[in-house]
């Protein structure tokens, strides 16, 4: 229940954007770390494979990650696209997550 509230608003602004919590955390997180296969990224994740794959399918018809050799265990990269995407979402990002920490109070800030 807390994570369903947790993420309410956070959906709310991803919608927006035509992306989903999934795909917005798979972005994240190739920006971060950098290219990586579907498994680890599932795994980092704590997602299941299959429909972290598909969400990168989804993502890469969008132009927003890509794999540089087509195969099925290949890497994905965070393409320009989603970069810029991650910027434009950045400050509501951080606008939820303060108010999600005000809201739980000084444990969780």
């Amino acid at each position: 229940m807390l994570s369903r509230s947790a993420s309410r608003e956070l959906d709310r602004v991803l919608a927006a954007h035509a992306l989903t919590l999934t795909e917005f955390q798979l972005m994240l997180t190739l920006r971060e770390n950098g290219p990586a296969r579907t498994l680890a990224l599932a795994q980092g994740l704590r997602l299941a494979p299959g429909p972290t794959g598909r969400s990168l399918a989804r993502l890469e018809e969008r132009g927003i990650v890509h794999r540089p050799e087509r195969w099925r265990f290949s890497t994905w990269v965070l393409e320009r696209e989603g970069a810029v995407h991650l910027e434009v979402l950045e400050p509501f990002w951080h606008h939820v997550d303060q108010n999600l920490r005000s809201e739980l109070g000084p444990a969780f800030a």
